[in-house]
This record gives structure tokens, sequence and C-alpha cells, in this order.
């Protein structure tokens, strides 16, 4: 039973803001069984109950329904729980206190460091000193470790909380080693000048000190500062995307486990964590997440035609339909309403002067009419008739190409983080592919051929 190595579980743990005391319920997300595009069900799932002042779990249960807000209209916070598993004769199980002493090793001897920042302003202004970061420095007990976000521009005394982390005491009925990260409240934070609302918290920010307030995106020296699209900051709306030096307290980072026997660390361990919005849709899921990203880069863009399976193919369609339901397509198309055109990718393709030229023909894009087409996608996908459906598809290398039939490929009027037209990811895509191919040949017709591109030499896979 030597413990040989440790490792935090999961990888990845995405807290999501909220002003509420009271974490969000734990629950899962099911389709439908008779209505495989209908609104994915929300059922709850075992919830561990945590007593803050304790540092223990007080209870667990399995809530019968699910309230995003409290009695009070506050949004609840996701709260994960990061839990430490050991390797064992090459075999991960949940560290717990009686494997620490099996190991001759007490709860005593596990040590935790939190650290975590904003450096969204650092990202525009290059400026070190508008790095906002927190850090606990590493810790023992079970008490809650605030995180404060301190920044060199600050005044002096502020700083943006980030929330905590709290080291939960194990029991007998929870003896795994786990710690929980509670985000902060998803609120603003201002700088001195006159350009605050009153929405904002606190004020913070020294303008002073640093230029974050009164920035331009317009002065900024590329590709070091400036984002892909631009201007994406609360501005004064002068012309000139002048910043009103607004902050935020979201986050993201890194947690550390150590195990430290006398003076010296025999493990350690490391997890990333970040805090994000609200999931204001949590019965939808977008057509192109983290998730997909994660394993691409872990997999690889090719796909074995014998990994391909219904399931996976039928989920990307169910997605960009669930996309497409949440979206108001008439303004993200570049319909004119009320003589103006929104903000959508139809006003972003300045390229080839198609600038708020409409993507489709303006008629024929109301949700009802593009949910139909999704609907029917999905019906010729289980009927296995959707062999075509992979030529309609935006591959990753034509997400510039602006002309009627490119801008019209799927998914459509949604931006990349490039500021380009959407595609899926090579792995998706290729999935897409290979189960058209795999129902041609099923019915002895002939192959679809619509082979991805090799990489280029010298780029590396995406």
């Amino acid at each position: 039973m030597t413990i040989r190595s440790l490792r935090i579980l999961p990888p990845l743990a995405i807290a999501r803001l909220g002003s509420s005391p009271e974490p969000l319920e734990n629950y899962d997300v099911r389709v439908p069984p008779g209505d495989p595009l209908g609104f994915r069900e929300i059922h709850g799932a075992e919830t561990l109950v945590v007593d803050r002042r304790r540092g223990t779990i007080s209870r667990s249960y399995t809530p019968k329904a699910i309230h995003f807000k409290d009695r009070r209209r506050r949004v609840k916070p996701v709260a994960p729980f990061l839990e430490v598993w050991a390797d064992v004769n090459g075999s991960l199980v949940p560290l717990t206190t009686s494997l620490l002493e099996k190991n001759k090793l007490s709860i005593d001897d596990v040590e935790w460091r939190a650290q975590v920042g904003n450096h969204k302003a650092f990202r525009r202004t290059g400026e070190t000193d508008d790095r906002i970061d927190a850090d606990t420095g590493w810790f023992r007990g079970h008490g809650l470790h605030r995180l404060a976000g301190r920044c060199p521009n600050f005044l002096d005394g502020k700083s943006i909380p980030f929330g905590d982390v709290q080291f939960i005491r194990p029991g007998r009925k929870f003896p795994g080693l786990r710690l929980r990260f509670t985000p902060a409240k998803g609120l603003i934070y201002g700088a001195v000048d006159l350009h605050r609302l009153d929405d904002v918290a606190d004020v913070v920010y020294d303008s002073r000190r640093g230029s974050w307030s009164g920035y331009s995106d317009d002065d900024a020296v590329p590709p070091l500062s400036v984002t892909n699209p631009g201007w994406i900051y609360a501005n004064i709306g002068d012309g000139r995307t002048t910043s009103r030096g607004y902050l935020d307290d979201e986050c993201d980072g890194i947690v550390e486990v150590r195990i430290v026997a006398g003076r010296k660390t025999r493990l350690q361990a490391f997890a990333r964590i970040g805090a994000g919005p609200p999931d204001f849709a949590p019965d939808s899921f977008p057509v192109r997440t983290i998730a997909d990203e994660l394993e691409q880069a872990l997999l690889g863009p090719d796909v074995a035609s014998s990994d391909v399976s219904p399931e996976w193919t039928e989920e990307i369609i169910r997605r960009a339909f669930e996309t497409v339901r949440l979206q108001n397509t008439v303004a993200l198309n570049g319909n004119p309403i009320n003589g103006a055109v929104a903000n959508s990718m139809a006003s972003q393709d300045s390229d080839l002067g198609r600038a708020e030229t409409p993507i489709m023909a303006p008629a024929i894009v109301d949700s009802v009419a593009l949910q139909a087409l999704h609907q029917s996608v999905f019906a010729a996908l289980r009927s296995e008739s959707a062999v075509w459906f992979g030529q309609v598809l935006r591959r990753y290398d034509q997400v510039g190409d602006l002309t009627d039939a490119g801008r019209r490929k799927m998914p459509a009027m949604m931006r990349g983080s490039d500021g380009l037209h959407l595609a899926l990811t090579r792995r998706q895509h290729n999935a897409v592919i290979g189960s058209g191919n795999r129902q041609a040949t099923a019915k002895d017709a002939e192959a679809v051929t619509f082979t991805a591109p090799s990489t280029p030499k010298g780029e590396e896979p995406r």
C-alpha cells in the first residue's frame, strides 16, 4: 500500500460566480428518452453539505429539485471539490486518513496552496503592475483561506475578493482528502475617475498609477496587447473605445497539495481552477466546448472509423440544435432591426466588403425555420441518409471564407476565438465525416470522400 505519487481530480475545476451564500446543489443533465431534441432534464445528484465554520461535511443528500437561485433571488455559486488520489501499486485510489497512516503519515503532514489571478488589464496594457494576484501560501488545517486579489496599481489597502479555499476535514463517513473552491460573487470594481456607474461594488484602481482607466485598443501595439476581436471591455463610447477602468472578480490559477514529512516534501500534485459567469442555460450545451478542445489536444484530430459512434455524431448535431434554439437568429444574421444592424458576425465581416451584409436570406432565418432544419438533419442522421451533411460543415481552414457559400457553412452566424466564423474542432469534424462514410459504405453506396487536409509543414496540430 505504498503511495508512489499523488493526483488531484478533477485536474481542471471550473467554478461559477454567484452572490448567494448557498452553493448550487449537484445535478446531472440527461437527454429525454422519448425526445432526443427536447430540453435536457436536470436531475439532482448526491450533494455534500459543508459546515464552513468547522470545515467538515455535515451531511449528504440528493435534492428532489434544483434551484439555481436562493429565496432572495441571488445566484447560487458553483463551488467545486478537488479530491486527492494516490497511485498505489499502479492503481489510483482516494487518499484517505487510513491510507496516510499505513504510510506512517498523518493529516498534519498535508499542506495546500492556491494561487489565482486576473490578468485582463495586464493582458492589454502590458504593465506588470496591472496584474491582480492572490496567493494563500502553504497552509494546513481546515479554516477558510481567502483569495484576496492585490495589485500594485490599486489604492492602498484595496483588493478584489476572488473567493476562498478550504481543506475539508476528513471524517468517518467521508475519509477522503478534498479541498473546496468557493468563487467570488460576480461584482464589478472601478477606478478613480468620472466614468463609474452605480453598480460598481468598490473603487480599487488608482488611475494616477496605472493606465487601465483611459486605455484604448486604438493606441495598443499588436499583437501583444490586442485581443481578436478587440475592444471587448467596458468603454465610454467616445469613438476611441476608452476603457472605464472596470475590473471583475473572475480568476484562474493553480491549486497544489503536498505531503511534508519533517522538512522534506515527499509527494506533490497540482490542478487548475477557474471561475466564470453562471450557466444561464444549464439544459443546453454549446456546439463546441472546452471538453472538445481538451479531447483533441489529448487524442489528436484524427478519428478511427471504428471509434465513431452514432451517439457521438448525434450529440454534435444535438448541441448545434440547442445552440440555435438559444439564439436570436434574426439579429445574428444581420437583418436590419428598426433600421440598425446588431453587433453580429454579419457586422464583423469587414473583409471583402461583407460588413452588415446578411449571411442567409433574411426571410428564412427565424428560429423556428432553423430549428426545423436542424431537426431534419438529426432525423436524416438517424435514418442513415445524411452522408451529405459533412459537405455543408465549415472546415477549420475555411473560417475566413467570406463568400456566400463560405459564410453559410455550419455552424453559421457564430464567431470563434480567432474572431472569424466558427468551425467544429477537427476531431469533431472528422467524426461527422467518418459517420457519413460509414453510412455510405453500409448501404453499398459510393463512398463520400471529404478528407481533412494534413497539417502544413511546421505547424502544430490544433
